[in-house]
């Protein structure tokens, strides 16, 4: 009964905050985002940079389903922790410390990165970033321990908020937050850290890969980008 009363109690704290106008703010669509650079063989050696972050924990919660239509694979990874599109690397968590408090949601929005090389003359294309969608007016606030990630999120048009997640947490290598409840080998992994602002910038990113063999190679990243200044 007690817990059911805290939570309550949170709610309708979150209620009161929310009357506040928060602060906004605009960010490019590629904030903090690091990319392989466009050239032969430069893209290949900066993104194999990206494997230097990973730990056997990590990669111990990848999955992923491929199929073959016509000489095209298809791979789809729905939580990737080595897309093309990274947070960048200058962004770390260094003092775990700084994350305990409650965190609310300035930004909330998903974002397409495409790039793609035709094999043959080893050419490399960069799409334009496509904002798939932006949800940056509901409201969300993020309530972090040195253990456990709470978010409580209200959409638009809502009244209460309601408790969308509640679990453990652990930072790896000072850039990934593994969410979990029992086992970190499932685990949901975002890369996140704190920006020169203060804001903590998190990045869930999912990859979708096309590959025509001797052909081409084509790497969609998508990520869903929450960022949270600290209230308290």
């Amino acid at each position: 009964m007690a817990l059911s009363s805290d939570c309550y109690s949170q709610e309708k704290e979150f209620e009161q905050m929310s009357l506040t106008p928060k602060t906004t703010i605009n960010l490019p669509i590629d904030y903090k985002i690091l990319r392989p650079r466009l050239e032969y063989p430069l893209w290949d050696k900066d993104y194999d940079i990206f494997y230097s972050y990973l730990t056997p924990a990590l990669k111990k919660t990848q999955a992923s389903l491929s199929y073959n239509d016509k000489g095209v694979v298809t791979s789809i990874i729905p939580n990737s922790i080595m897309p093309h599109a990274q947070l960048d690397t200058s962004i770390t968590i260094t003092n775990e410390a700084n994350l305990i408090g409650t965190w609310r949601m300035v930004v909330f929005r998903s974002v397409r990165f495409n790039d793609s090389v035709y094999l043959p003359t080893r050419t490399y294309y960069r799409l334009s970033d496509t904002l798939l969608d932006d949800k940056s007016k509901d409201e969300a606030f993020a309530v972090l321990t040195d253990k456990e990630f709470k978010l409580y999120a209200k959409e638009v048009g809502e009244t209460k908020f309601k408790k969308e997640i509640s679990t453990k947490y652990k930072v790896e290598n000072k850039r990934y937050m593994m969410l979990y409840k029992l086992f970190k080998s499932g685990a949901g992994v975002s890369q996140f850290g704190l920006d020169e602002k203060g804001y903590l910038v998190l990045n869930y990113p999912k990859v979708i890969e096309y590959v025509k063999k001797g052909e081409y190679f084509s790497y969609y990243t998508i990520i869903d980008q929450y960022i949270f200044e600290k209230i308290k």
